[in-house]
């Protein structure tokens, strides 16, 4: 499904640290780096053009224009190249082409604001509020680690009120190191709506609640990644006071989207399926008052996360400013993988379950569903023997999207699904390829197939 509203507006983000191993290991790519950045020129111009004709406006037809003359261009530049290594292999097969053919391939212009100084801007439709910062060090050509920041309550007793977003970040990540080269986001709670009470969807308008939860977080960060030179891989999400418990629910509506977490206080979220954390690696701070719950929510995680889950014990008051360093020991080099290799999807939405390349069709709802029955799928892919097994629970049916990191689409491959095995055989698809990186806005979707399944009786 489309990401809250086609990010909500325009989709934006992450785990696995490090990346695990991706296609063949001994994969060369087929192009010279000169003919790659040839075509990655032509695919940013086309991807801008074809955006800015969207847009509408005055000046549509002069757009269209443009959008025409600049596909052909790229498919032009793509059909003479892939003739070029046909003899050695397919160039849509080439996960060491594609990379760099797709990565940073959204045109970005100057920011209208100074580097370092926090500016605040609001979206109309659906209306929203944030704020961000960009590092001293930015350039707009250069893709820019994010920290998506949700500012706590003001105080422990005042849940639905929260911190001024330059209040936070001089109680957080001022002067710090990591200012010096990531961008801060802070979009703006609505007042009087509380984060982290986990919503009964039985009750009226509890769905309506959630949704303007989710959209006062994505819909300000939809219209980031419009602006500014985001690096896809490297999302981290950074939650405080009565927003931690609300950051894990929202990982797993949207896991994909995060290279990890840090939740500076964490609270107990008992009745939050966690299993589509798996793989995401998340940093608990832990304190007298919060122990317990830190205690019992790292023994859940590990289940689902072996080995990623971290505890720092913290030695000064919450926001835990003096916790920084050890924050940014934890934080250097945590990037996404699009591609892990053991997808599992634990639905905690009836709306929101598809998470890498594995999407949930059709499923029982999470309401009606036995607490031992409720939609689960868990897919794990093995390349060296061509192979996709699934695991599905109150699932009817499914999608996966395919590329040849996951299996050798020049071969047959053999799906299981609760058991029972199928051969497959798929043509790869450039412009589906193409079509899926704009609509999430994000160059590390790179599927150019797809298999769509209903389960065995």
């Amino acid at each position: 499904m489309s990401f809250v509203v086609s990010l909500a507006l325009c989709s934006v983000l992450l785990p696995q640290n490090p990346p695990a191993t991706q296609g063949d290991p001994g994969q060369k790519p087929l192009l010279s780096a000169a003919e790659q950045a040839s075509l990655r020129d032509k695919l940013s111009k086309y991807l801008a053009d074809e955006a800015a004709y969207y847009r509408g406006g005055k000046d549509r037809d002069k757009n269209a224009l443009r959008l025409e003359k600049s596909k052909e261009t790229w498919t032009d530049e793509w059909k003479k190249l892939e003739a070029k290594v046909v003899k050695n292999g397919v160039l849509l097969g080439s996960m060491a082409d594609l990379r760099p053919i797709f990565e940073n391939c959204f045109q970005m212009k100057a920011p209208k604001n100074s580097p370092g100084e926090l500016r605040r801007e609001t979206v109309k439709d659906p209306a929203a509020e944030f704020a961000y910062i960009l590092p001293k060090s930015y350039k707009y050509t250069t893709p820019t680690r994010l920290l998506l920041v949700l500012p706590g309550s003001v105080s422990a007793d005042q849940p639905g009120q929260w911190a001024k977003p330059q209040d936070y970040f001089a109680a957080t990540w001022d002067r710090s190191a990591t200012a010096a080269d990531t961008m801060f986001h802070f979009p703006v709670v609505p007042a009087g709506l509380e984060l982290d009470p986990i919503p009964d969807y039985s009750r009226e308008g509890a769905d309506a609640e959630e949704q303007r939860r989710i959209e006062a977080i994505f819909v300000s960060l939809g219209e980031l990644m419009q602006t500014t030179n985001i690096d896809r891989s490297r999302v981290v999400l950074d939650c405080g006071r009565a927003a931690s418990g609300f950051g894990l629910r929202l990982m797993t509506l949207f896991p994909d989207r995060w290279a990890g977490a840090i939740l500076r206080a964490p609270s107990a979220v008992d009745d939050i399926r966690l299993g589509s954390l798996n793989g995401i690696p998340i940093l608990l701070l832990r304190t007298a008052a919060t122990a317990a719950a830190v205690d019992a929510l790292k023994k859940r995680l590990e289940e689902v996360s072996p080995g990623l889950i971290t505890v720092l014990d913290a030695a000064d008051e919450y926001p835990h400013k003096a916790a920084t360093l050890e924050i940014e020991k934890w934080l250097a080099g945590r990037r996404r993988s699009m591609v892990p290799k053991k997808v599992v999807l634990e639905p905690n939405h009836d709306r929101f379950n598809q998470a890498y390349w594995v999407d949930i069709g059709v499923a029982d709802s999470l309401q009606t569903a036995a607490a031992d029955k409720k939609p689960r799928l868990e897919v794990i892919a093995e390349r060296d023997v061509n192979r996709i097994t699934v695991k599905a629970i109150g699932v009817e049916k499914f999608t996966l999207v395919l590329n040849d990191d996951l299996v050798n689409l020049d071969k047959e491959f053999t799906v299981v699904i609760n058991d029972k095995a199928v051969t497959e055989k798929r043509t790869r698809s450039l412009r589906e390829l193409r079509e899926q990186v704009a609509k999430r806005m994000d160059w590390d979707y790179l599927f150019p197939a797809k298999f769509t399944s209903t389960v065995p009786k």
